[in-house]
């Protein structure tokens, strides 16, 4: 059906859902909007323009649903261009946090377009869901391990995703996620608290970030080694993320283009380029090589995990 309208409580399904449709197309015939902003003559434009490349072609609108609330002045408008989409388009509705009652589902399956709910897992299907999600992250978890991730976080499939990243990124390709790597790091060191760190060494507000790291020192269960192994990993990667999009900046590449070749999640996206924006590409290399540098150190016992971090991060903020 060349209209498709996925909505629901997960908005991780369906940010997958809709990625699975967008590879399969060239990306200069892939073309997004914001539902509630675009102007109808565009949106038009789009959906009956050919491909460059290919007669086919993607268009992505998200978060429609906002044109549908009450009786609008859009809603007939949007009905005839929703039931006059050509053969050679592709149109991917997404609607997060929608509900089932809105106009839209209607008017979608009034056009012969297909609906498709994604709801957040109930508790009894939260194992198997993890360890799904785990074999997409390239590692396995075992199943007492995902029983105590989704006994410590919930139903949350962002946070339930945001930890698995963290723990895959820990045990690695070869290793399975058990359940004592959960026990020693799910709550660790969230996302949240990875970004406010980069963001007090962004602005070089030392006292702030060293504060941060003895927090996350203070409450940890395992090793100061290993903490500080996990920190430089988390840290790596959060590094390695901003130098891809200051590289892609410097291409000539949209925030929307650099959002979808680094992978970036759409809910981390804002603050992802926030911090970009403060920090160079030179300074973000040298931090790279300083974390790697001091991750070399301790692997090999040159180094005291404690006051390495403390030297990193005084080195970082300055």
């Amino acid at each position: 059906m060349p209209v498709t309208l996925h909505y629901g409580d997960n908005p991780l399904e369906i940010e997958r859902a809709v990625r699975a449709v967008k590879d399969t197309f060239q990306s200069t015939d892939v073309v997004s909007f914001e539902g509630g902003s675009v102007s109808l003559p565009d949106l038009s434009q789009a959906c009956l323009t050919v491909g460059l490349f290919d007669p086919d072609r993607l268009v992505i609108v998200r978060n429609l649903h906002e044109r549908f609330k009450g009786k609008g002045a859009d809603n007939e408008e949007l009905r005839r261009l929703l039931g006059s989409i050509p053969p050679t388009t592709t149109v991917i509705l997404a609607s997060p946090g929608m509900k089932e009652d809105n106009l839209l589902v209607s008017v979608v399956r009034e056009v012969g377009g297909t609906v498709r709910t994604y709801m957040v897992p109930k508790r009894a299907e939260l194992p198997r869901w993890i360890a799904d999600r785990a074999r997409d992250a390239g590692v396995r978890i075992e199943r007492d391990a995902a029983d105590l991730l989704a006994e410590m976080i919930g139903g949350d499939p962002i946070a339930l995703n945001t930890e698995l990243q963290k723990l895959a990124t820990y045990a690695g390709e070869d290793t399975a996620i058990t359940p004592t790597m959960v026990e020693e790091l799910v709550g660790a060191m969230t996302q949240d608290s990875i970004f406010t760190l980069v963001d007090a060494i962004a602005v070089g507000d030392r006292a702030r970030a060293l504060r941060m790291l003895h927090d996350q020192l203070d409450q940890a269960s395992s090793t100061p080694t290993d903490v500080a192994l996990y920190l430089i990993r988390m840290l790596a990667r959060q590094v390695r993320i901003l130098l891809r999009i200051r590289l892609g900046q410097e291409a000539g590449r949209s925030n929307s283009q650099i959002t979808s070749d680094v992978k970036i999640p759409r809910y981390y996206a804002d603050r992802y380029f926030r911090q970009a924006r403060r920090l160079s590409r030179g300074r973000l290399q040298g931090a790279f090589e300083q974390l790697a540098a001091l991750e070399f150190a301790l692997k090999n016992g040159t180094a005291d995990a404690a006051t390495g971090l403390d030297l990193l991060v005084t080195e970082l903020a300055g």
